[in-house]
């Protein structure tokens, strides 16, 4: 009797908010951002797989001459030519122009910023050898290898295993710069127009280039947000051809923080986003109908972000729950009738 009622209360609290929902299914709200990230709570990280777990992560540059497992792309070639001191190694041919140990120092500070922007801590290690997506330690190996003939793309980086713990993934965490592409460390200042090189091509700025790829070694997808480090292709309807490749970008921007937060903390705080994708909308509503319907167990990570009930003054004060409160503020602040 109690739970006919209690479906009863919520069944006329829906037909309320049905005008609402309609046009939030068709034209949904969105407050800000698009920051992607392969786990939800769970999984795809490194460390303990359980959301907001910190992660202590050792990397290190590949040992020369490895050469490209089976899990490597198929169109790519050669062996690891960086720290070679051959003509295609790339940190000889940056620290030729920019002085000894300018391309180390660059990789270091990409590190650096991830590291400050979340429960992160990076150690770098001595390779063990092995070729490109074979072994599963250090976490994150960086080389050189040879992309296919026209491919313009400056490096790929690989995400982190779904479970860090019980299943390491040998291919998770590399980091393979293009060889046959031009490099530089741009000498100008955060926004500024990156540096052309052969047939007026921008220079790709090993920083900022790193900065990318290792939000991917991080579990962090491509953005749709044109100034976030981390904008790149999602889908045909948002290709990245929207995104800002020609200026330096070495700054992380609000989605690149909340994204990689969503992964590894510190907490955001509560905003309703319980599909986390920077969004509060259609999808967010439907999980929180689940948890409230007792469809659906929250995870850590889930009863964190959707517990926004109530709000005073405007500011959510959770109450270590979700229920029919939280639902219909979620509500609200999908259609904008509410921000915070």
């Amino acid at each position: 009797m109690v739970t006919r009622i209690y479906r009863s209360i919520l069944l006329r609290i829906y037909l309320n908010w049905l005008p609402a929902l309609l046009v939030f299914s068709v034209l949904p709200y969105h407050t800000a951002m698009a920051c992607s990230v392969y786990g939800k709570g769970w999984g795809s990280k490194w460390d303990n797989p359980v959301w907001p777990n910190s992660a202590t992560i050792t990397w290190s540059f590949m040992t020369p001459g490895v050469g490209l497992g089976a899990a490597a792309p198929p169109s790519w070639s050669g062996v690891n030519t960086l720290g070679s001191n051959g003509p295609g190694d790339l940190r000889k041919i940056i620290d030729t122009v920019h002085g000894t140990g300018a391309f180390d120092a660059a990789v270091r500070r990409a590190f650096d910023t991830w590291a400050a922007a979340a429960n992160l801590q990076f150690q770098e290690v001595a390779d063990q050898g092995g070729d490109f997506g074979t072994v599963t330690q250090p976490d994150i190996r960086i080389g050189a290898f040879s992309f296919s003939v026209g491919d313009l793309s400056g490096a790929a980086g690989f995400g982190p295993p779904g479970d860090d713990v019980n299943f390491p993934d040998p291919l998770s965490g590399d980091i393979a710069f293009n060889d046959m592409n031009n490099f530089n460390i741009d000498p100008g200042s955060e926004g500024a127009p990156l540096q052309t090189g052969p047939g007026g091509l921008y220079l790709n700025d090993i920083e900022g280039l790193l900065l990318h790829e290792i939000g991917h070694t991080l579990g962090i997808g491509h953005s749709s947000v044109p100034d976030a480090v981390l904008c790149g292709y999602q889908s045909p309807q948002f290709n990245g051809s929207a995104c800002d490749y020609t200026r330096v970008n070495r700054v992380l921007s609000a989605d690149d923080l909340q994204a990689v937060r969503n992964i590894y903390g510190p907490a955001p705080p509560p905003d309703g986003d319980l599909s986390f994708d920077c969004f509060v909308d259609a999808a967010d509503a439907i999980l929180a109908n689940r948890i409230v319907l007792g469809l659906l167990a929250p995870n850590a990570a889930q009863l964190t972000r959707g517990d926004v009930a109530p709000l005073v003054t405007g500011t959510p004060v959770p109450d270590g729950q979700i229920n029919i409160a939280d639902l219909l503020i979620i509500l609200q602040k999908g259609v904008g009738q509410v921000e915070f």
